[in-house]
């Protein structure tokens, strides 16, 4: 097999970064890798997808490391995982690797060590310039979850229809379980045995970066990680409920210009010249000519440590950030003087956030479970909502009409090969009762 062979597979099949913002992984492919670094992470608190497949499914994922090393030329891949756990990996699978190209690293607890850049850094050693990807400086980052899509995909025709996702917080049992891509996140939450949310607020990823589920409307994309159930009053629910006019209000008042924000940034301590300080001072007082300060938030990942961890007003500097940096995107504006960091700051081994000071701060100390279980519920949900963007770049556009029969895995919307995009398949069998310009809907 070579690479345009495998691209056409990985886009056939409808793969795309199974966290985040679920960037097309057939683009990702290139020939100027050199080094494959696998995102085994699991970087937010309470989120457990990834030692779930590492677990059981280790052997397919290097089959398919040593594949996509061959047809890219790579020296080698690395599964960059935290040394706690270390456990969840097959032994004899690992021993198998001693001298071999596909290469285990173990990486410090820290957050957010999941961070593309962060990883790099930690995995290769390598530094990201600002404002680049990875293959800049010949480096491919790709989530376990996304592995191992690519190897059904590759040896099971199997395309993107089912999603791990981890069911967790104020529950008395965490689970993963697999559900279908479509899925409304209500039904599946009862389903699963999770159908008393009165009082309860219900987060779509980490306690981090994750976002306030529309119970009424969202459904399962293959972005869809993490589920997780807090009290209303929570203050990550809070967090996420807070409106931007109002993080703003808060630093115009009481932000004190510590610098603590910026001191703690991961990016900033990895070299890179991101000051958040200077844009919560620059948004809040109106200095619209200081440029470079909100320029620069293009540069900011939205981990926010700054907001959790280093804010000591209780302000959300990162909240600004990414609203500035959403705007700046959506009208076109790019950061001009992007350099290539020469070395991390000689702070950053001092300044480093520990998993375990995270979960602290953010108060779910008592949600973090002992054991989270892999259930093999099937679930048979009545219809499914086939998202038309669950990506980076263009919509699909859907393939199928109204009254047409589908069966579970056929194609029902597909982004041209050309452009940015993927393909979008059917989850059950049923018949199409709607295409909207959101959705292609599907019913039994």
């Amino acid at each position: 097999m070579n690479l345009e062979e495998l691209q056409k597979i990985v886009y056939d099949a409808g793969i795309v970064g199974a966290g985040g913002a679920g960037f097309p992984t057939h683009r990702k492919f290139s020939e100027n890798v050199n080094q494959i670094v696998v995102n085994a992470a699991e970087c937010e608190p309470l989120m457990m997808v990834d030692h779930h497949i590492l677990e059981f499914h280790l052997q397919e994922l290097v089959d398919t490391l040593n594949l996509l090393c061959d047809v890219m030329n790579a020296e080698e891949a690395i599964i960059g995982i935290k040394g706690k756990n270390m456990h969840l990996l097959d032994k004899s699978v690992v021993n198998s690797l001693s001298d071999t190209r596909i290469k285990i690293k173990e990486i410090p607890d820290i957050y957010p060590a999941g961070d593309e850049v962060v990883l790099t850094y930690e995995t290769t050693g390598k530094i990201i310039p600002e404002g680049a990807i990875p293959v800049m400086v010949g480096v491919m980052v790709i989530n376990v979850e996304t592995v191992f899509n690519i190897y059904k995909a590759v040896n099971k025709a199997e395309p993107v229809i089912d999603k791990y996702i981890t069911i967790g917080g104020d529950v008395p049992k965490d689970i993963t379980v697999v559900a279908p891509v479509g899925m409304k996140i209500s039904e599946l939450l009862s389903a699963a045995g999770y159908a008393d949310l009165k009082g309860k607020a219900v987060v779509n990823g980490g306690p981090m970066m994750g976002k306030l589920v529309d119970l009424e409307n969202d459904v399962v994309t293959k972005t869809t990680k993490g589920l997780l159930i807090f009290p209303v009053t929570h203050s990550i629910v809070q967090r996420m409920k807070m409106p931007v006019a109002t993080a703003m209000k808060r630093a115009s008042a009481a932000c004190c210009n510590c610098t603590m924000c910026s001191d703690l940034c991961p990016r900033y301590l990895l070299g890179y010249h991101l000051e958040v300080h200077k844009t919560v001072r620059a948004a809040s007082h109106g200095e619209v000519r200081n440029v470079e300060a909100f320029l620069q938030n293009a540069l900011c990942c939205g981990c926010g440590v700054c907001s959790v961890i280093a804010c000591q007003q209780g302000l959300f500097p990162s909240k600004l950030s990414m609203e500035i940096k959403g705007s700046l995107g959506k009208h076109g504006l790019r950061r001009q003087n992007n350099v290539q960091p020469e070395h991390v700051r000689p702070e950053r081994a001092s300044r480093l956030v520990s998993s375990n000071k995270l979960i602290d701060r953010l108060g779910i100390r008592r949600y973090v479970k002992d054991k989270v279980e892999k259930v093999d519920t099937v679930f048979n949900p009545s219809a499914v909502y086939i998202e038309l963007k669950q990506h980076v770049g263009k919509p699909a556009s859907a393939v199928v009409s109204v009254g047409d029969k589908v069966t579970r895995g056929q194609l029902v919307a597909a982004t041209a090969y050309e452009d940015l995009g993927t393909s979008m398949h059917s989850s059950i069998d049923g018949t199409v009762q709607a295409v909207t310009d959101r959705f292609v809907v599907i019913g039994k």
